[in-house]
């Protein structure tokens, strides 16, 4: 056998061993569906998804939305979703900006601003997550003022016990309008599409650079006009049992916010320095000896390569950011399992199937996100260490 037939063989054989695999797990799984359902049926419990058309027949605090009591459940659970990757979106977005800062402070080779880092750190990973959350929301927002005492923070920002009442936003888009921001991202997409081929076509000639950018002020000009003349902003309003307003950040969702945030910021910042550590002395000694100032040696040179080291590991931190999310259910924020669980299962009692739907969006959203984190780091994986 020569090496190609060998080679195809051993291909061959890893494709039908993962096929095996496969199967194997779709037998367990179907294996463990039938024994539950027998089971279901010799107690006498209804199973089945019906109840997803059924009345949800309770009120949710937090919608993106419009969601009432007389709303399908299917409902109910696309708002506990909505909720729960918008708790896990701005906890991410937090503790990425938080640990980064961190991170900084501990490569800076500053005494002070190192030991501040490393009290950060020290002093975050060591609490449990659910008594970081517990001590936002019963300590601190839950001892704000009341609404009549609010704190004001500019002009139209209120902070109150009740929550941070931010100004709201609406669309308005007519028909020349829904036209024309459809033009406006046809055009976008079309200067992309160009630049991808013109990056992979390097011969063909290619416009001035003052072309470029006088056309994309313009695009911008053009989006900003569409913006203001599509938006409306409400203001937040103070009534009879308090402030009012479209965007608001309840206590729940803060105090998970910045629980989750400052929890998983020292891990983010641990991986953020070891990336940046990993990058050879060589190379900032290089950068430092062309001239270039700190920030370009950041952005061109440490960052680029630093990043294929920092990825993976962060994946796992934003997965467990995200599975983390369940811990609303302990201060009532409504995310998927207190809304299914806690409340949905209590008025239809389909364990089973809530748990399987549960356990469906968790994966799929994981499977996504680590896919959307590989792609990403296909990209850094170009920029190889020296």
């Amino acid at each position: 056998m020569n090496s190609r037939d060998q080679s195809n063989w051993s291909l061959a054989r890893a494709w039908i061993l993962q096929l095996l695999v496969l199967l194997g797990i779709f037998l367990l799984l179907a294996g463990i569906a039938s024994t539950t359902l027998e089971n279901l049926d010799r107690l006498g419990v209804q199973s089945g998804f019906d109840f997803l058309e059924k009345r949800a027949g309770f009120d949710i605090n937090q919608t993106l939305f419009a969601y009432s009591s007389d709303s399908p459940v299917y409902m109910a659970f696309a708002i506990a979703i909505a909720n729960t990757v918008l708790l896990a979106v701005l906890s991410i977005a937090l503790s990425t900006l938080i640990g980064l800062l961190v991170a900084l402070c501990r490569v800076s080779g500053d005494r002070f601003f190192n030991a501040l880092g490393h009290m950060f750190i020290e002093t975050f990973r060591n609490i449990p997550a659910l008594l970081q959350v517990f001590f936002w929301y019963f300590v601190v927002l839950r001892s704000l003022p009341t609404s009549a005492q609010s704190w004001q923070l500019g002009q139209h920002v209120f902070l109150n016990n009740r929550g941070l009442f931010l100004p709201g936003m609406s669309w308005s888009v007519s028909k020349t309008g829904l036209i024309g921001g459809l033009a406006l991202v046809s055009v976008a997409v079309l200067a992309l599409l160009l630049r991808s081929y013109r990056r992979r076509h390097p011969g063909r000639p290619s416009r001035p650079a003052w072309l470029k950018r006088l056309a994309a002020f313009f695009w911008l000009l053009a989006a900003a006009l569409w913006i203001t003349q599509t938006t409306a902003w409400s203001q937040p309003e103070l009534q009879k049992f308090g402030y009012i307003s479209d965007w608001v950040i309840t206590p729940e969702l803060g105090a998970l916010i910045l629980g989750l945030s400052l929890y998983n910021a020292s891990s983010v910042a641990e991986v953020i320095r070891a990336g940046f550590v990993a990058i050879p002395k060589a190379q900032w000694e290089a950068a430092r000896s062309l001239g270039l100032p700190v920030a370009a040696i950041m952005c061109t040179v440490v960052v680029p390569q630093a990043m294929r080291i920092i990825i993976p590991p962060m994946t796992t931190v934003y997965l467990n950011i995200f599975k983390a999310t369940s811990l609303g259910a302990a201060v009532g924020y409504p995310e998927i399992v207190s809304v299914m669980v806690g409340t949905t299962n209590n008025i239809v009692g389909r364990p089973v199937e809530i748990m399987f739907l549960i356990f469906a969006v968790y994966s799929l959203v994981s499977l996504l996100g680590i896919w959307m984190m590989g792609h990403v780091n296909r990209r850094y994986n170009r920029f190889d260490l020296v």
